[in-house]
């Protein structure tokens, strides 16, 4: 028992998506692709809108994977092996 790790349950709730911060920060530039730049505000707005099953996006560093115009995401509920690259908001309903 030692050895044990200690568990905690998540702070938040939902599904948690992985956002590379780095992806987002290029689209600022672009005024069309705004809503992946604020992915993070895109999905509250989106989880105020559809409460069945909410998002909860967590920023992090580069995935490696930079795809033109577009964010990189991994689902780890789903499947912690792929990178899914979202190209608009509407994007994000399929994420469901």
């Amino acid at each position: 028992m030692a050895g044990a790790l200690k568990t905690y349950a998540a702070p938040w709730k939902g599904e948690l998506i992985l956002a590379c911060r780095k992806c987002q920060k290029k689209l600022k530039r672009d005024e069309a692709l705004n809503g992946l730049a604020k992915f993070k505000k895109t999905v509250e707005r989106y989880n105020t809108a559809h409460p069945e099953r909410p998002l909860h996006v967590m920023n992090v560093s580069c995935m490696d994977l930079c795809p033109k115009k577009a964010i990189t995401v991994c689902c780890p509920a789903r499947d912690p092996l792929r990178l899914l690259v979202l190209r608009s908001q509407e994007d994000l309903g399929l994420l469901r």
